[in-house]
C-alpha cells in the first residue's frame, strides 16, 4: 500500500531548496565569527541583527537625518563674523583750501569689524523646515523597524528549514537501517531456499534508492546552513547547532481582527503614513517659499579715513532692521506646490497599494495556515495507517501470505508517510510565522 511516491518528497525538498538559494541572493555578507553553543530561535535573531551591514547601514542613515535637523535648527540662531580688510590707494587725492592740503582718502585704508545678522521673523518658514527634516528621521526609524522585520523573517525561515531537513535525515537513516535488516533477513530466506535472488535484488534497489535521497537531503541541509551562517554573521564551515522544535501552537484565524491588526501594525504602513506625512511637510515648506521675512544686522568695528586725521583708526558702527517682502519669483512657488502636491497623490496612491496588498497578506497567510493545518491532520492518519500496514506486512511475510515486494512497499510508505508529516509539520510552522509577519506581529 504506497501512500506517498518518493517524487513528492523530493518536490518538497526542491521547494525548500529554491527558498534557500532565494534568501542566499538576498543575504550580504558579514563578519565571520564562530558559536559553539547551541542557538535558539530567538537567540538566532538578535545575533542576526546585531551582525547585520544593512541594518547597521539603516542606524547610520537615522544619524544623519538627526543631524540634518539640527542643520535646519541653525537657521534660528544668528550668523556672526568677523571681516579684517587692507586696502592701498592710489593716485593720491587732495584738495587745498587757504593754502592747506586736505587729504581725501587715506592711501593705506584699514577696516576691522564684527557682524552680527539674523531673522526675527519669517511667518513659520524656518519651523515648517524642520518639521520636515523630523519627519525624515521617523521615517529612516520607521525604514530601520522594516529591515529588522524582514531579517528576522528569513532567520526564521532558514532556522526551520534545518530543522525539517535535520529530522527528514533522521527518518530517511531509520528507512536505510529498516531495509539493510530486511535485506539480510532476505538474503537468508535465499539461502533457505524461501526467497528469491531476485527479492534480494529489489531490496538493495530500494536501499540505493533510499541512500540518494539521503545524500539529496543532506546537501540541502549544507546549502541551508551555509545561508543561516551569513545571515548570522558565522565563519564558513563553523558548527550550526539548533535548539528547537515544530510546535502545534492554536491560531486566530479571525479575518477582521487580524486585518485591523495588520493595518494598525505593519512597519510597512507606518513607512507609508510617514511618506505621506512628508509630502505634506513639503508642501507646506513649498507654501511658505515666498513669506516675507524682518531680519536685522549690527556691526562694529575700527576704521581710518574720517576726517580731519584720516590716517587714524576710528571706531563705528552700523544698526539696520530689513524688511523683505518677495513681489514676484518667476512662478517659483507655485512649482513648487505643483511639485509637491504631486508628491503628496503619489504618496496616497502608494499608501492605498499597501493597504490592499497587506489585506491579501492576511487572506493568504490564513488560507495556508488552515491549508497546513488540514494537511497536518490527514498525515496523522497516514502514518497511523501505515504503521497498521507495515505490521501486517511483516506478519504475512512471514507466514509467506504476501510478496518481499508487498512488503518493501509498505515499509517505504510508512517512512515517506513520516516525512510527510515533518514536512506538514515544518509547513504549519512556516506558514503560521508568515501570518504573524502578515499581521505586523514583532518578534525581534
Amino acid at each position: 500500500m504506497n501512500f506517498y511516491n518518493n517524487g513528492e518528497i523530493m518536490k518538497s525538498v526542491s521547494k525548500i531548496t529554491l527558498l534557500i538559494f532565494s534568501l542566499m541572493i538576498s543575504a550580504p555578507a558579514f563578519s565571520q565569527t564562530t558559536v559553539s553553543d547551541s542557538l535558539t530561535l530567538e537567540a538566532s535573531i538578535q545575533r542576526a541583527i546585531q551582525t547585520n551591514p544593512d541594518i547597521m547601514q539603516a542606524a547610520h542613515s537615522i544619524e544623519g537625518f538627526q543631524s540634518g535637523v539640527e542643520v535646519s535648527k541653525s537657521s534660528y540662531y544668528p550668523d556672526a563674523g568677523a571681516d579684517l580688510t587692507y586696502a592701498r590707494l592710489g593716485p593720491a587725492s587732495a584738495i587745498s583750501f587757504f593754502g592747506q592740503s586736505f587729504q581725501l582718502y587715506p592711501l593705506n585704508a584699514w577696516d576691522e569689524h564684527l557682524g552680527v545678522q539674523g531673522t526675527i521673523y519669517d511667518f513659520n518658514r524656518r519651523t515648517k523646515s524642520v518639521d520636515l527634516a523630523a519627519s525624515q528621521v521617523t521615517t529612516a526609524q520607521d525604514r530601520l523597524e522594516l529591515a529588522k522585520s524582514g531579517l528576522s523573517y528569513r532567520t526564521i525561515q532558514t532556522f526551520y528549514a534545518i530543522l525539517f531537513l535535520e529530522k527528514s535525515i533522521q527518518v530517511q537513516s531509520e528507512e536505510i537501517k529498516n531495509l539493510n535488516d530486511h535485506l539480510l533477513m532476505t538474503q537468508k530466506r535465499v539461502q533457505a531456499g524461501t526467497a528469491t535472488d531476485f527479492d534480494v535484488l529489489t531490496t538493495q534497489v530500494r536501499v540505493a534508492a533510499a541512500q540518494n535521497e539521503k545524500i539529496n537531503l543532506q546537501n540541502s541541509l549544507e546549502n541551508t546552513k551555509v545561508i543561516f551562517r551569513r545571515l548570522l554573521g558565522l565563519a564558513p564551515g563553523s558548527p550550526v547547532n539548533l535548539s528547537g522544535e515544530f510546535n502545534e501552537e492554536p491560531t486566530a484565524l479571525n479575518l477582521d481582527s487580524l486585518v485591523s491588526q495588520a493595518l494598525s501594525s505593519r512597519i510597512e504602513m507606518k513607512v507609508a503614513n510617514d511618506q505621506l506625512h512628508s509630502a505634506q511637510m513639503q508642501y507646506e515648506v513649498a507654501s511658505s517659499t515666498n513669506n516675507p521675512t524682518l531680519g536685522a544686522s549690527m556691526m562694529w568695528g575700527l576704521k581710518n579715513g574720517y576726517f580731519p586725521d584720516m590716517n587714524v583708526l576710528r571706531g563705528n558702527f552700523v544698526a539696520a532692521v530689513q524688511l523683505a517682502i518677495p513681489l514676484f519669483d518667476g512662478f517659483r512657488e507655485r512649482n513648487l506646490k505643483g511639485e509637491a502636491t504631486a508628491g503628496i497623490r503619489v504618496s496616497e496612491d502608494n499608501k492605498n497599494s499597501i493597504s490592499e496588498q497587506i489585506k491579501s497578506d492576511v487572506q493568504k497567510g490564513i488560507s495556508d495556515v488552515r491549508s497546513s493545518l488540514d494537511r497536518l491532520r490527514t498525515t496523522e492518519i497516514t502514518v497511523e495507517q501505515a504503521k497498521s500496514a507495515v505490521e501486517q506486512a511483516r506478519i504475512r511475510y512471514q507466514a509467506g501470505t504476501v510478496t518481499n515486494l508487498d512488503l518493501l512497499d509498505a515499509e517505504t510508505s510508512l517512512s515517506q508517510a513520516e516525512l510527510m508529516q515533518i514536512q506538514a509539520l515544518y509547513q504549519f510552522v512556516v506558514s503560521r510565522y508568515e501570518l504573524d509577519q502578515a499581521i505586523g506581529e514583532k518578534v525581534w
